[in-house]
């Protein structure tokens, strides 16, 4: 038998000394650590190597190349052995490192250190020669793909392990390993077709990315390793191996059909989910346990982690969206198809008819969201100042149905289902882009995932506070009686477990870096929806023709009216979400102490203010007025005053002082008052009031400027000019509205205040002593319910009097119009008379404040009101034509309470008002006596009083008189007859009935006279 028949490899070895263009044997143990000469004299003496010539086939010719083709079987034989150090040949002294990389026997392992050693040799050796290290790098990299392509050749080794070990040792400096994993994955996809070598990389990758998701699962903020991105960066970092992007974005996708809740369990979701607060909604809270730390409120080092953790996901993210088309392709739909999963956690958890623990496991979690913003905002960072990208952003968006979303390369599901600023009418077709750019999506995308992650977060906080709150009262009730007993203890218990919690969540959503990064994508936002709604005629029609609504540039226009004279079309996809979101924000900086952030960039106090202004006061940009009356919420962040139920002391903007279009804020803020009376819809009057509150305090801090002031007044004189317009002025529906108010909470309040003393008198009579035990527990639920409504109908009435107390220091005419002054004066008098006269001991409770009552304050500010328009004859005469509540002691009573509470000048003022008021009391009832019998047909049908104005209703053909019905359209446009719309232009004068009334009258006197 002929060697060549003994050894397969023989035959090699002859073809290979035939031929001049082989492989350097030096190069090949300097690179690949073997030999296949078995004459220990031919190796390189120096190093420490492995001698194949048993393996393979022998050679000890004295040629100094070897064949490549041997070459290549001879590594490939090398990467099957597992007991190598049988085949060791040392000579000299050799580190334990070089012993180890001689012996190594892991595959992928072995040819890393080769290929790394090849790029060495490489820069070191001669020109001529590089052509040899060419070749062996060739031969490492193709075995290294045979590795990924057909791992079953190397049964025994675990290929995923080996690469993660790599990974794991390797550090920013070492250049090696990424570019080994580079050129593998390069060369998989060369030899491949791509779906096969897809695959291949995906057979090998995914057992790892599963042990590094194992890991990460068990981790939080602070034993997270830091190499963990490290690792994951490999997959990212070099476009020329997008493929290897693929395979981590792949494996991090749910199946099309997974619920929310199952994005926490991909490696991205774990990721996201590592915060201040828990993974999952019914995890653990773990920082902050400790009461004593709880009063610090903040721990700086945990918002550096949770900082650091966020910025290295979003560099992932970032690095996956610009690696190739694929990968930005998939990472947008993994988000989108994510916020769709999550929309449920868009409604609040009390209106939404399923169970908490069914939401806990059918949408992610709150740190998981938080999480998501996070990225997002910080991928928003081009559309922020001073880029401005944001202007890029086209409007229509929203507008593009779901059958069309692919072919106009929309990620964003159901995005056309949005609830959008401006209704669309049934049928009609909104207008779309020929195409929409990622700034766009990204955009949007980041406003969803706010919505569906912080403001829902900040929602489930503020029901956490007024737990907080209850439980801090209940334990401090408790305590104070016996502090040692169970119930103390248990209430102790459940008071730290709450702190705890609500130190988590505020301190989540409040850190510096991504508090900044939302800022600054909120005043982009701004900007944005002002220069969109601004966007001149002119430019709509270039940008109808060009399909492109981006509003591109900025141009910073001035609010010339309530409403732009162009409204374009496309403000009927703009989601409302977007401002809710602004609102919401900025009522988190407000009530949660986040606003020392906010303070740092005056330019989003003018972004915020100039949004606020423009769409606040425009029902034809914002169909909703509940969205507008949280504008007006907003707008009270912006005061630099401490704000009521605010943690904020005081805050510097100089908005109202200096913005140019500050002078519009008064008729806008009216504006929106106004609305939410109009609704037409059913607004609970809990809801109405807790929208006046922030109204209320703005108007005060305004009535602190004098152009504020001169704004007043001018709306004022506006409404005195139109008493009878078809549309009621603005000024005049408003302190309709507010006289409305002031009536409405005084009267609650003082109702509720009666009841409550009698059942406090019942209690300390002892009466409760002989009810049962769920009859007291009933007695005093009531009771507490009956002071939480006295203490807001008492806040909210005292600040309705102060503003009409502010107004008529300035505006006496539009209250003493006859449309109104009945109204004023008759109110006045009757709480007037409820609080001096002599029932006032029915609303003498206990603590008064705990229920916020302070009667003597209102009486005062009632007797400035009245002080304030004595000036007028109409005023005074409405005081004493008022039969319910005026009496000629009525003022006597208020004298009397005043010198009890030192009412100072006031007491002077009023005596001297009382006196002016009984004269003509006087008078009138003389007036009265003489025209006491009136025929019918001469009486106003709705308030029985003598008609001096008649005028005809058109479609119910009623008289009524011109005043009465003036006041009553104010608040209600129709005919109160037959609820027919109506309108004060479409009423009729009664000239024939108008003069019968007056010649009746000049008879009465005349006969009087002639008496006398």
């Amino acid at each position: 038998m002929t060697s060549t028949d003994e050894n397969p490899f023989a035959a090699l070895l002859q073809d290979s000394q035939s031929k001049t263009n082989g492989v350097s044997k030096k190069f090949i143990e300097q690179i690949l650590l073997f030999t296949l000469s078995n004459d220990c004299s031919a190796a390189d003496t120096k190093r420490c190597l492995l001698c194949l010539a048993d393996v393979v086939v022998a050679d000890n010719t004295d040629d100094d190349t070897l064949g490549e083709d041997l070459l290549a079987h001879a590594l490939f034989e090398r990467l099957l052995l597992q007991d190598t150090d049988k085949y060791l040949l040392t000579r000299g002294e050799n580190s334990s490192a070089a012993i180890a990389d001689t012996l190594e026997t892991r595959a992928v392992h072995y040819l890393h250190n080769a290929f790394a050693r090849c790029e060495q040799v490489q820069m070191q050796c001669k020109p001529e020669e590089r052509p040899y290290c060419a070749k062996i790098m060739e031969l490492i990299l193709n075995n290294a793909s045979t590795c990924m392509r057909q791992p079953d050749l190397f049964a025994s080794q675990s290929f995923a392990t080996q690469w993660l070990e790599l990974f794991e040792q390797a550090n920013e400096h070492d250049t090696h390993t990424q570019e080994f994993l580079v050129r593998v994955a390069t060369k998989v996809v060369e030899e491949d077709e791509p779906l096969e070598a897809l695959g291949a990389l995906k057979a090998v990758f995914y057992p790892m990315l599963n042990d590094l998701q194992k890991t990460i699962a068990k981790d939080n903020l602070i034993s997270i390793k830091k190499n963990i991105f490290w690792i994951l960066g490999y997959f990212v970092r070099d476009k020329r191996a997008a493929v290897l992007g693929e395979v981590l974005i792949d494996y991090m996708t749910p199946n099309p059909k997974a619920k929310g809740g199952d994005y926490m369990d991909t490696l991205l979701g774990q990721l996201l989910c590592i915060s201040i607060i828990p993974k999952t909604q019914n995890s653990p809270y773990e920082y902050f346990r400790d009461v004593s730390i709880a009063t610090q409120q903040t721990d700086p080092s945990l918002w550096q982690l949770l900082s650091h953790h966020q910025q290295s996901i979003f560099l992932l993210i970032k690095q996956l969206l610009v690696l190739s088309a694929d990968t930005k392709q998939k990472t947008l739909q993994w988000i989108a198809n994510c916020l769709d999963a999550n929309k449920t956690r868009g409604h609040l958890w009390s209106t939404i008819n399923i169970s908490f623990e069914q939401t806990v496991h059918s949408t992610a979690s709150d740190a998981f969201m938080t999480g998501l913003t996070a990225v997002l905002v910080r991928l928003c960072s081009p559309l922020c100042a001073p880029a401005l990208k944001v202007l890029m952003v086209d409007p229509t968006y929203c507008a593009v149905p779901e059958n069309e979303r692919q072919e106009k390369q929309i990620h964003l599901v159901k995005a056309s289902e949005e609830t959008c600023l401006l209704p669309t009418e049934e049928g009609e077709q909104r207008l779309t882009a020929e195409k929409y750019n990622f700034i766009t999506e990204i955009f949007y995308m980041t406003h969803k995932a706010f919505e569906l992650g912080n403001r829902a977060c900040i929602e489930r906080l503020t029901r956490m506070m007024r737990e907080l709150q209850n439980t801090q009262t209940a334990y401090q009730d408790v305590a104070n009686s016996d502090p040692n007993n169970d119930l103390a203890k248990n209430l102790f218990r459940m008071l730290t477990d709450q702190m705890q919690q609500v130190l988590c969540i505020r301190n989540a959503l409040a850190e510096p870096d991504t508090d900044t990064a939302i800022l600054k994508v909120f005043e982009a936002s701004a900007i944005w929806l002002t220069e969109i709604a601004q966007l001149p005629r002119e430019n709509y029609e270039m940008a109808l023709d060009k399909k492109d609504f981006a509003p591109h540039t900025l141009r910073n226009m001035e609010l010339l009216s309530d409403t732009p004279a162009f409204v374009a079309p496309y403000m009927k996809s703009v989601p409302e979400s977007i401002i809710d979101n602004i609102v919401g924000y900025l009522n988190f900086c407000r009530n949660f102490s986040g606003d020392q952030y906010i303070q740092m960039y005056f330019s989003s106090h003018d972004a915020f203010f100039k949004m606020i202004l423009l769409f606040m006061g425009s029902s034809g940009l914002v169909k909703n007025p509940h969205l507008r009356a949280k504008l007006a919420d907003a707008l009270e962040f912006l005061l630099p005053t401490e704000i009521s139920g605010s943690n904020r002391k005081s805050f510097l903007t100089h908005v109202f002082d200096s913005h140019p279009d500050r002078l519009k804020v008064v008729r806008s803020l009216l504006n929106v008052f106004v609305s939410i009376e109009m609704t037409g819809q059913s607004v609970q009057f809990e809801q109405k009031f807790n929208y006046r509150r922030p109204m209320y305090a703005i108007m005060e801090f305004l009535w602190t400027k004098e152009e504020h002031v001169e704004c007043f007044r001018q709306l004022a004189q506006e409404a005195e000019a139109n008493m009878e317009a078809i549309e009621p002025p603005l000024f005049l529906r408003f302190i309709n509205l507010l006289i409305n108010d002031a009536i409405f909470l005084l009267d609650e309040s003082l109702s509720n205040l009666e009841q409550i003393k009698q059942l406090q008198r019942a209690q300390a009579a002892g009466e409760w002593n002989n009810l049962s035990h769920n009859e007291r527990q009933q007695q005093t639920t009531n009771l507490h319910h009956l002071g939480m409504l006295a203490r807001f109908d008492n806040i909210l009435g005292r600040d309705t009097i102060n503003i009409l107390k502010l107004l008529t220091t300035e505006i006496k005419s539009t209250f003493c119009h006859n449309s109104m002054v009945d109204r004023i004066a008759s109110m006045l008098n009757y709480f007037l008379l409820h609080l001096v006269g002599p029932k006032k001991e029915r609303f003498k409770v206990k603590d008064k404040k705990e229920f916020d009552f302070d009667p003597a304050q209102t009486v005062i500010e009632i007797c400035h009101i009245y002080i304030n328009l004595s000036s007028s004859e109409s005023f005074c005469l409405a005081v004493s034509q008022d039969g319910r509540s005026y009496s000629d002691q009525l003022f006597s009573y208020a004298e009397n309470i005043l010198i009890r509470i030192s009412g100072g000048q006031l007491i002077g003022d009023m005596s001297e008002f009382a006196i002016k008021v009984q004269k003509m009391s006087a008078q009138y009832k003389e007036e009265q006596e003489l025209l006491a019998d009136a025929p019918e047909e001469y009486l106003d049908p709705i308030i029985s009083t003598l008609m001096t104005d008649p005028v005809v209703l058109p479609s119910s053909k009623v008289t009524v008189d011109r005043s009465t019905i003036a006041r009553h359209l104010l608040s209600d446009q129709t005919d109160p007859f037959n609820r027919e719309p109506l309108t004060m232009d479409k009423v009729k004068s009664n000239e024939a009935l108008k003069v019968e009334i007056e010649q009746w009258i000049e008879g009465k006197r005349a006969a009087a006279r002639s008496k006398s």
